[in-house]
């Protein structure tokens, strides 16, 4: 965190100081004064470095992004797979990182790097390009919807409640909510994005 500001001199801030302070606070809670506050600058400060809030959720995005491995898979299945996980982890580790993907909805120059190298491998594989573009964006989009369903369970997590149900009017509800157990995520990753290469493996292969 960078110290409040010493009377007469204005505080020093990186731009990456200034990138995770705002996917720190989280893009619904994101403005440019909020985030000046919180780093204890002035608006003026923070735009030395970007030129609007909507470069800023780019810059995130990016930087993000950058933090994705690049598989080193030549198979199109493993490379996907493998894929799905670096982008898995790099969201994990940057919370609040998917709201800023989904509403910036744009290729930042990582995005673009990873793109390519992904197009490349399906190419090889004698994917056509929009077919190898859709498969690389199915798996895309299941990771972020994962990684999002896993972070809004566990902010809910504490102050969930337990669900009340009369056995004898709803039967069946009652017997699955007996059963029901906290969600495995790293289980329900592996399945989701097997289901997903399976599928895309029997629609265009």
């Amino acid at each position: 965190m960078v110290a409040t500001n010493t009377k007469g001199r204005p505080a020093q801030i990186s731009k990456v100081e200034v990138i995770e302070c705002a996917l720190n606070l989280g893009l619904h809670n994101l403005s440019m004064h909020a985030l000046a506050k919180q780093l204890g600058v002035t608006a003026t400060a923070l735009y030395r470095h970007v030129s609007s809030k909507e470069e800023l959720i780019a810059c995130c995005c990016d930087y993000v992004m950058k933090r994705v491995g690049i598989p080193a898979e030549t198979d199109w299945q493993q490379y996907l797979y493998c894929f799905a996980k670096n982008f898995r982890s790099s969201l994990l580790a940057v919370p609040h990182s998917v709201q800023f993907i989904r509403h910036h909805q744009q290729f930042t120059p990582a995005t673009s790097i990873l793109v390519d190298d992904a197009l490349g491998v399906l190419r090889n594989e004698h994917f056509d390009a929009e077919v190898g573009f859709m498969a690389f964006v199915s798996v895309y989009t299941k990771v972020m919807d994962i990684v999002q369903h896993q972070e809004q369970a566990l902010a809910n997590s504490t102050n969930e409640q337990e669900l009340a149900v009369d056995a004898e009017v709803l039967p069946n509800l009652a017997w699955l909510l007996a059963q029901a157990k906290p969600v495995d995520y790293e289980r329900y990753f592996e399945d989701s994005i097997k289901i997903t290469l399976e599928g895309l493996k029997a629609v265009y292969r």
